[in-house]
């Protein structure tokens, strides 16, 4: 087998059995992991490297103090030896002792011991310089397996004014030993630092992350059950306290909507039923059409064609009411006093035996001007739904405010506080026509544009309800 085929098997052997199944890199494990488990990793990586960083601060103080306490010895060496102006001579030793081990190198690389000495210490390019006049510098090295501190110096020798360079060594085996005793405690620091971080993070991350739990579980038993009574209860100014209100609130709105909602569905099957079910008779008679003169048969298409329309405006009031305060077109400004003139109109079509006076301002508001033009429309023909025969009607426009009065009967004091509520008829209309939505569709319609819905009775007699908006600043002008 030639060697490009040697190297190309592996290749091939691993790839033969099918496509290498993709392991998950870190960042995939770590984000499957729980969120205490992330946090507890983390804190114990962060005090791991806070204590590595404070561990290699002290380390590496210790070396330089351990290390400025030999060079000064060396120092004090050397300080003697310049001033007695000649080399200790001692007996033989292993790199000295207290008065270190001497060499004096000169500035062509000879080296001369002292009596006793066999070994030559390292001479650098730097040792030369040094020889001929260069500052001292310090250095280590090593010697026959020993560590040693060197300090070398410029000098002179005495008879012959010769440049020479003094090496002076110490061993650094107490500073080795030292060094080594502490590298061995701070990594125990570092490991049982770790592992309390690590303890202690899992504890807080159990205690902090309690409320998230909490959460956690009440989303999940919501969805599983649909149940929207359940509640977190957890409360604080903190971030995980201001989270679980702001559920607890969006659960109890939803839960709102849900029951208003259903509370629609149960009001409108019970006012579609009687419309249908009369519809639905008058075709069967029509349908069977034995017996009928013509005048009956005509009495009853014309109720067919009246609960017909009836039925529509009823489908027309539950289509707005569903729309709630959603916006199908983006507001724009309106004058307020066209739109209630518009209205007017139809009204005064609708119900020309009444009388209407009004007083129409230029007011200018935001909003969307077909709802704006439904909601005063219901509150006109509500009007004159209520007003006696001959009766007067007085629409006001000012200031964003719509007021529309009529000189009937007013509001029962009992029935006041629900006469926007949807469907609510009182014993008295319960005979009128309508569907109880047209007051519900002036609230939403006010609502959703930022304004209020009121009603209240009159000094002088009949009912008075009022639109309000907020009014849209008036143009600027140019100077």
């Amino acid at each position: 087998m030639s060697e490009d085929e040697q190297v190309a098997a592996p290749v091939e052997s691993a790839t033969g059995a099918g496509p290498a199944r993709t392991t998950p890199d870190v960042r995939t494990r770590f984000a499957s992991m729980s969120l205490g488990v992330r946090l507890t990793i983390v804190s114990a990586v962060a005090v791991a490297l806070a204590v590595a960083v404070a561990s290699i601060g002290a380390y590496v103080i210790v070396r330089g103090q351990l290390v400025k306490q030999l060079d000064q010895s060396l120092i004090g060496q050397l300080e003697e030896i310049q001033f007695h102006g000649n080399v200790p001579v001692g007996p033989p030793s292993q790199f000295g002792g207290p008065p270190g081990y001497v060499q004096v190198t000169t500035t062509d690389g000879k080296r001369f011991l002292t009596q006793g000495e066999d070994v030559n210490l390292p001479v650098t390019a730097e040792t030369l310089a040094t020889a001929r006049g260069a500052p001292l510098f310090y250095s280590e090295a090593r010697v026959r397996g020993i560590h040693l501190r060197l300090v070398t110096a410029p000098a002179k020798i005495t008879n012959t004014g010769q440049r020479v360079a003094i090496q002076i060594a110490r061993p650094m085996s107490e500073v080795d030993t030292s060094l080594r005793h502490l590298r061995l405690l701070l990594l125990v620091v570092i490991l049982a630092g770790t592992g309390l971080a690590a303890v202690v993070g899992l504890g807080v991350a159990r205690a902090g992350l309690a409320p998230v739990r909490r959460l956690t579980e009440t989303v999940e038993q919501v969805t599983a059950t649909g149940d929207l009574s359940r509640r977190i209860g957890v409360w604080g100014d903190d971030e995980i306290g201001r989270l679980s209100a702001r559920f607890d609130a969006m659960l109890e709105a939803i839960q709102g909507l849900q029951a208003a909602q259903r509370q629609l569905v149960a009001d409108a099957s019970h006012e579609l039923r009687t419309p249908l079910t009369s519809l639905r008779t008058n075709l069967e008679v029509l349908s069977r059409g034995e017996g009928l003169s013509p005048d009956e048969r005509e009495r009853l298409l014309s109720d067919v064609v009246a609960e017909l329309e009836d039925l529509s405006v009823l489908v027309g009031d539950l289509t707005e009411l569903a729309r709630g305060s959603s916006v199908d077109q983006t507001p724009e400004e309106v004058r307020l006093d066209e739109v209630a003139e518009r209205a007017l109109e139809r009204a005064r079509r609708r119900a020309p035996a009444l009388e209407y006076r009004t007083d129409l301002q230029p007011t200018m508001v935001r909003g969307e001007p077909a709802r704006l033009d439904r909601a005063i429309g219901n509150l006109l023909d509500n009007a004159a739904k209520w007003s006696p025969s001959g009766g007067t009607i007085e629409l006001t426009v000012a200031d964003g405010a719509v007021v529309v009065r009529d000189h009937g009967a007013g509001i029962p004091p009992e029935d006041l506080p629900f006469v926007f509520d949807r469907f609510y008829r009182s014993a008295a209309g319960r005979s009128l026509p309508g569907s109880g939505l047209g007051l519900a569709i002036v609230r939403q319609v006010a609502e959703s544009h930022g304004g209020s819905a009121t009603a209240e009775n009159a000094l002088d007699g009949g009912a008075r309800f009022t639109l309000r908006l907020p009014p849209s600043p008036p143009p600027r002008g140019n100077g």
